[in-house]
């Protein structure tokens, strides 16, 4: 059996913790997009688009991660500004824009208990700390220069 060499580095990459570039391995493509948030020469924000709404679930949002980078820093160099933020469709579209920009994938340990904490909460709880405005307004850097 002949192993791919793009998977190879891929699995390389994801042992040994490094970031990842998008586009993402084959079997995370359908649960896992990034939007750009905002781009300035110096700074990109970004969500990662880890869980998209599941009727089945009884869960109708967007479960994401916010992720910043300096443009000039290595991709290991970061700051997570949410570890994981609970977004309805309509906030989701709010905060998309056009630009383009390089992002990277990092793991989700993090995000995947933050997950699990808000799905062990009362229904009504759950509720109330959804992010129904843009997805920066509700990180708390919206309008902040980079």
């Amino acid at each position: 059996m002949q192993v791919a060499p793009a998977a190879v580095l891929l699995t390389a990459a994801i042992i040994s913790g490094a970031a990842v570039s998008a586009p993402v391995a084959a079997a995370e493509r359908s649960t896992i997009s990034i939007i750009i948030l905002s781009a300035s020469p110096r700074t990109v924000r970004w969500a990662t688009i880890h869980k998209v709404p599941d009727p089945a679930e009884d869960d109708p949002y967007y479960h994401v991660e916010v992720i910043e980078k300096e443009r000039c820093t290595p991709p290991w160099q970061f700051k997570r500004l949410a570890t994981h933020v609970v977004v309805t469709a309509a906030a989701l579209k709010r905060s998309r824009q056009r630009y383009k920009a390089k992002t990277y994938f990092y793991k989700d340990f993090e995000l995947r208990i933050a997950y699990q904490n808000w799905r062990t909460r009362p229904h009504a709880q759950r509720k109330a700390g959804v992010c129904r405005t843009t997805i920066l307004e509700c990180v708390g850097v919206a309008g902040k220069s980079d």
